[in-house]
């Protein structure tokens, strides 16, 4: 990591409790225990001063969670779709329907591995938030409200598509907690949060 504002700075460099951004210790004030960079330093002592607590998040509804997951796989069923029709016309399975089976069920593995990537890459590079998770109005972040490290990102990732066969019983617990998690947040650590 580099501090945004000092490019030639690697060493010391931590993360704006508010935006996320990454700053050298000379770019970062501490208030309150957590550090904020020089636009986010204004915002939250206005926000101390009016009473506003942003440590309580504020959790997105299992509604919106599906709006967005929804928005998200029609994102991603363009490519697959594209990929499975050119395998299948490569492979002359258009003619065989015995062979178009076996080329479908081929062709789900890089399929599992590009809905892995997306939504890691996604949420990695944009704050926590995927095309649908952007479309609701929603972020993943870590449970003090903080951005998510890349580690993190790749794991819920992994583990919302492992789960996702079990779709019902990994959204079941979004249900009766407090805090709306689900089974892959409280493994990678996370949680999703209304935006606006």
């Amino acid at each position: 990591m580099i501090c945004r504002n000092h490019v030639d700075v690697s060493e010391g460099v931590r993360r704006c409790a508010r935006c996320g951004g990454t700053f050298c210790s000379n770019c970062l004030v501490g208030i309150g225990g957590q550090s904020y960079c020089a636009g986010c330093k204004t915002e939250q002592l206005l926000d101390a001063r009016s009473g506003v607590d942003r440590s309580r998040l504020n959790y997105t509804t299992v509604l919106k969670r599906f709006g967005g997951m929804l928005l998200d796989n029609l994102v991603l069923s363009v490519p697959n779709i594209i990929f499975i029709v050119i395998i299948l016309v490569a492979t002359g399975a258009f003619t065989d329907p015995d062979k178009a089976g076996l080329w479908i069920q081929l062709v789900n593995i890089p399929a599992i591995g590009l809905a892995i990537t997306y939504e890691a890459l996604m949420l990695s590079l944009k704050n926590g938030q995927t095309l649908g998770k952007m479309a609701v109005g929603a972020r993943v972040v870590r449970p003090d409200g903080s951005r998510i490290s890349t580690g993190q990102a790749w794991g819920r990732a992994a583990m919302r598509t492992v789960l996702g066969c079990l779709v019902i019983l990994d959204y079941l617990p979004a249900l009766f907690t407090e805090e709306k998690t689900t089974l892959h947040d409280m493994i990678a650590g996370t949680r999703v949060v209304d935006v606006y």
